[in-house]
């Protein structure tokens, strides 16, 4: 039998690519991977299911394709401040800058996606987090430890050791959303309202100033100069 040609639709329905992601991202950070409905995004994206399945042929490669959507957004803007020409410090704060502005601007299911990806590895672990951590997560701490490192050389950081404040400093930031269900509870406020975002980065933003600079010391005076 010939082959059947894949149909082309319209120009129109092309551009359905970003909604679509859109919508996933939303029913897969809702719903985790086992719960989610193609048919559901399909319906929350304005398409189709033939047109959702055009563009992904399956509900394991939609889950994907959302969540390198989220890494690749994410790894473009944090690389793109560690990269400008600042202080060390500053770079470091850049890059909290950056990710608590992620936080502010996107949606809540961008991070929570990530985060329950993470947080499900084990016997259910999806064979795409290795891949997409490697592309994306990799660059960045490569990038945050070095500048770690050249603080220390440079004594303007305190020696800790680079690979485990990054850790910590990522820790310090991530468990506050991964924990946001147990803060409401125990603060009584919304941990993504843009005043509980500012609050937070405000005090990482000093914990990690506290824990790494050095204070600059003061020139001694000269005798009889005091």
């Amino acid at each position: 039998m010939p082959k059947t040609a894949l149909i082309r639709p319209p120009e129109k329905a092309l551009n359905a690519r970003p909604a679509i992601l859109g919508a996933a991202i939303e029913e897969f950070a809702e719903q985790g991977f086992a719960g989610a409905r193609m048919d559901s995004i399909a319906k929350a994206a304005g398409v189709n299911i033939a047109l959702l399945f055009y563009y992904f042929k399956s509900k394991d490669l939609l889950y994907k394709a959302a969540l390198e959507e989220i890494l690749s957004s994410w790894n473009s803007r944090v690389l793109t401040a560690l990269e400008a020409p600042q202080s060390l410090p500053g770079k470091l704060l850049a890059y909290v800058n950056t990710y608590f502005e992620f936080a502010l601007h996107e949606s809540p299911s961008w991070l929570r996606l990530v985060h329950q990806e993470v947080l499900r590895q084990g016997r259910c672990s999806s064979p795409h987090l290795t891949k997409l951590a490697q592309r994306y997560i990799k660059p960045v701490h490569l990038a945050l430890r070095k500048i770690v490192r050249e603080g220390i050389e440079a004594g303007v950081f305190h020696a800790l050791d680079p690979e485990h404040f990054v850790y910590s400093m990522n820790g310090m930031m991530n468990s506050y959303f991964v924990s946001s269900a147990v803060i409401r509870i125990l603060s009584s406020h919304d941990p993504w309202s843009k005043n509980g975002i500012e609050m937070r980065r405000r005090e990482v933003t000093k914990l990690i100033q506290l824990a790494l600079l050095k204070p600059v010391a003061k020139p001694r005076s000269k005798p009889g100069e005091e």
